[in-house]
Parts: structure tokens; sequence; C-alpha cells
């Protein structure tokens, strides 16, 4: 439901499946907007956290809660699914994120602050190079892409978790942090 004071007045859900894992049954969900959003993203780099704004490609990749987004003018990318009916409770509570934060911006310092993405080749260094897949992508070079790009986080790397890696763990959080 929306009032008058929302950002967001309509949108469609969209299920594009798991480029990384074809036929797994895993869906990436995407928002498709009515209404342009880019006035918000100041203030919602002000809320998130682990988060890039790319002013200038209108785009703002965070977390917040425990999930990952990426907004762009009239669409977010909530993260992946693995059953296509968990896709609407995430599209509400995207919207619900930036309604609220939309309505409570009178008290929010905006943040214009971007972060640099780091090269890819960098944080591929730090992944283990088993290539296991066990993260939904085919390669840790691919794995490397979606971490750099903020499409994924360093938990989808079950190897990096061991003892084994906890060095380059460290290393890892703190290079996509910068």
């Amino acid at each position: 439901m929306t009032s008058s004071r929302d950002l967001i007045t309509g949108y469609s859900v969209h299920l594009d499946e798991d480029h990384h894992s074809p036929t797994s049954g895993r869906y990436s969900v995407r928002l498709v907007l009515n209404d342009d959003i880019s006035q918000a993203m100041p203030y919602l780099n002000a809320k998130l956290t682990e988060k890039l704004f790319d002013r200038e490609n209108s785009i703002l990749i965070g977390t917040c809660n425990g999930r990952r987004y990426a907004f762009r003018p009239r669409e977010i990318q909530v993260g992946i699914v693995d059953e296509a009916g968990k896709a609407v409770p995430l599209a509400e509570a995207a919207v619900e994120l930036v309604n609220c934060v939309w309505s409570e911006r009178e008290n929010i310092a905006p943040d214009y602050n971007e972060r640099d993405l780091p090269p890819v080749f960098e944080v591929f260094k730090l992944l283990p190079g088993t290539n296991c897949r066990e993260c939904g992508c085919p390669t840790c070079l691919a794995c490397a892409v979606e971490l750099r790009n903020g499409a994924m986080s360093i938990p989808c790397c079950p190897v990096l978790g061991t003892p084994q890696y906890s060095e380059n763990r460290q290393k890892l959080q703190a290079l996509l942090n910068k």
C-alpha cells in the first residue's frame, strides 16, 4: 500500500534465471519501477552499509538488514532466491526501504560519497582458486567479478570461511569496504 509521501508508487517484479547456475531453480529478483528514485539515492547511501555509490552511472549498491541491493533510477535488484515465492516479499521489503528512507529524508544527511571499485584481479587473488562452484559461479574469476560489483557478498564462498583462508577473507573484506 502506498501513500502520497511514497516515492515508489508502482512496480513489477521479474524473476530472471540465475545466469551463474542455469536450471538450478535460483532466480534474481528485479523490480522495474514506475517512478524514478534517483533523488533518493543520496539518502539511501547514508543508510546502507557495504556500499558503492556511482553517481555518474546512477547506481547504488549496498546492504541493509543483511540483504544486498542494487538501486538504479527505475530498477532495484534484490538478489538471488531459491524459490519463486520468495520474490514478492523481497520486492515489498525493497520498496518499503526506499519509501521509508524517502519519507524520513528531512532527518537524514544525504551522503554523496562514492567508493571506487577495486580491480577484479585484486579480488581474484584473494579467492581460493578452487573453482568449486559452491558460490554459484562457474569459476573463482566469475565470483571475483560478482564480489567486486556487489552482486555477491563474501560469505558466498564457503572455502573462504575455513581457517586456512581467514587472512585472505580479512584482506578481501578490507579491499571491498574501502
